[in-house]
């Protein structure tokens, strides 16, 4: 055994770094652990991992549907070397565990406490996902000098059942979120990190827990900047407005004591964990499916007022009036989020007759809750994103176009305008079509149709395995890890203009108005204008003639 040269002020910190026969062991201040000594995939670097901290008590048995504990000490050293279970998700078979509550952190120096640090939040529509390295492989970021940390949190009925009232007011899994996020600010400079230099990062339901974390009085002081690609809190999606018509659904379909909201949760603490994972999956899958345009079950809620809320106000009146946390801000869009939608088979396009025969519910959830106005706002719609065709018959690229404008476009880019009025803003449209992205992408388009859904990922997180990777796919790949980790590091994604930026410099999304820059990355990366502004401006239009003028009507 042998000590690694260490600050004293981390010996201070209680912070004992050891290695033994390649792994590294900490001391934490509630118990030790056993990492792992690694190189990167690419460049051949050294790093440390330590996989599986809890940093929470199991959320299970009288925890179930509770707000999280912080995990107390342990005796012994935690053996960190292999990945904790992913939360509870999916159906035939289940797969997880209710004892899912941990933290992943890779570093590459143990010796230092001022390296920036990204956490990271993963996406899966708050019902799915995980923190594991297979999922989001962080050398890339690694290669670029920063500490990456990931973590589960409780996902589906686990971790986002409401009854809307102080029973079960909801949002256990962004609570969890913040929790780990208060043991990052208490342990990162073990692993060499900087906590004053915390940048939380999300994709998809990730980043609008980002959004939401930004704008919840539990999360101050947590992180110093924001990444979130494709999702706010904003985007519909990213709402459940029926919460306690699921649950209570459930309990029925359970056949449970569901009479009072205590009743009902009581008796759903003592249902076998797959049992209820399987019931409420399905429930809350044909409850989403009567619209899933109105946003999905299972997901954030606006709580009742009370000192445990993550958040008890209106997303928009937060974000239009700067009550958020005040940090740069990284975000953007792919060129083509609901590009699979364009490859639907015939037979269940069937489903959209339903939007075709009852119009009124492809007009955003938030528009008005007058039903003549969202029925003549639904028309003009779809005649704007179809023409004269139907959903059930479109044959073109317009269902995607209005899916992709509708539930990422349109909230996302209100998000940015709201919040660039109180801090920088870098807004961007990822537009690139390259060989990595189709190894993310749902579904792969076809040639021209642009980037779907977590196409960007692909060169963030590309996998080791990946061969024969064309070269222009790594030179994306290589901008987009160096303008994400500068941001990490300097707030700013070109703080220089550099031959690998081919000299462009990325300005905030500044404007008059509603005028907008962004950044369009592609191979020939350039600065342009009001991104998808022929739809935008529709959608204005139709927010002041059939709307209240902002997004909060539920």
């Amino acid at each position: 055994m042998f000590f690694i040269h260490i600050p004293w002020v981390l010996l201070l910190g209680l912070s004992v770094v050891q290695c033994q026969n390649n792994n590294p062991t900490v001391t934490l201040s509630n118990g030790k652990i056993k990492g792992l000594s690694q190189k990167t995939a690419y460049k051949g670097n050294p790093y440390y991992s330590f996989r599986r901290i809890p940093y929470a008590e199991p959320p299970v048995g009288n925890r179930r549907f509770e707000p999280p504990t912080a995990k107390s000490k342990w005796n012994g050293t935690l053996d960190a070397t292999k990945e904790g279970s992913q939360c509870v998700q999916s159906i035939n078979p289940v797969l997880g565990s209710e004892d899912c509550l941990f933290i992943n952190v890779y570093t590459p120096s143990l010796k230092q406490d001022n390296i920036p640090v990204v956490v990271f939040i993963h996406g899966g529509g708050f019902s799915g996902g995980n923190s594991s390295y297979a999922a989001q492989p962080p050398d890339l970021f690694l290669d670029e000098n920063v500490v990456f940390v990931m973590f589960n949190y409780r996902l589906g009925i686990f971790g986002f059942l409401s009854t809307e009232d102080l029973v079960a007011p909801g949002n256990n899994g962004l609570k969890d979120q913040v929790l780990a996020l208060k043991w990052v600010q208490n342990n990162i400079h073990n692993f060499g990190g900087n906590p004053n230099a915390v940048t939380i990062f999300g994709q998809s339901a990730g980043a609008a827990s980002v959004s939401y974390l930004m704008q919840s009085p539990s999360a101050k002081g947590l992180f110093k900047a924001a990444i979130m690609d494709s999702g706010t809190s904003l985007c519909l999606w990213a709402l459940d407005r029926r919460a306690r018509r699921t649950a209570v659904t459930i309990g029925r379909n359970l056949f449970l004591n569901h009479s009072t909201s205590a009743s009902l949760v009581n008796a759903l603490k003592k249902v076998k964990y797959t049992k209820l994972q399987d019931i409420a999956t399905v429930t809350s899958n044909l409850i989403t499916l009567e619209n899933p345009l109105a946003g999905l079950t299972f997901g954030p809620v606006i709580e009742p007022y009370h000192d445990g809320a993550f958040f008890f106000n209106k997303s928009e009146d937060l974000l239009r009036t700067g009550a958020f946390h005040r940090v740069p801000v990284l975000l953007g869009v792919n060129s083509n989020e609901a590009v699979a939608a364009s490859g639907i088979p015939s037979i269940l396009k069937l489903f959209f007759v339903k939007y075709d025969l009852n119009v009124e519910l492809i007009a955003p959830a938030d528009l008005t809750n007058d039903t003549s106005k969202r029925k003549e706002a639904a028309k003009e719609i779809r005649y704007h994103f179809l023409g004269n065709s139907t959903l059930v018959a479109d044959d073109t690229m317009g269902l995607s176009k209005f899916i992709s404008s509708d539930q990422f476009n349109r909230p996302i880019i209100r998000t940015a305008l709201d919040m660039r009025k109180f801090v920088n803003v870098y807004f961007y449209e990822f537009s690139y079509e390259g060989f990595l992205g189709r190894k993310t992408e749902a579904v792969v388009p076809e040639p021209g149709a642009g980037v779907g859904h977590a196409g960007e990922l692909g060169y963030l997180f590309t996998q080791p395995a990946i061969k024969d990777v064309p070269e222009n796919d790594r030179l994306i790949q290589r901008e987009m890890v160096k303008m994400w980790t500068n941001f990490v590091k300097y707030n700013n994604p070109t703080p220089i203009k550099t031959n690998l930026f081919q000299n462009v410099t990325w300005f905030p999304a500044v404007g008059f108005f509603d005028n907008m820059l962004y950044l369009d990355i592609n191979l020939n990366m350039t600065m342009a204008l009001n991104p998808f502004d022929e739809d935008m401006k529709f959608y204005h239009s139709i927010y002041q003639k059939y709307g209240t003028g902002s997004y909060d009507t539920y």
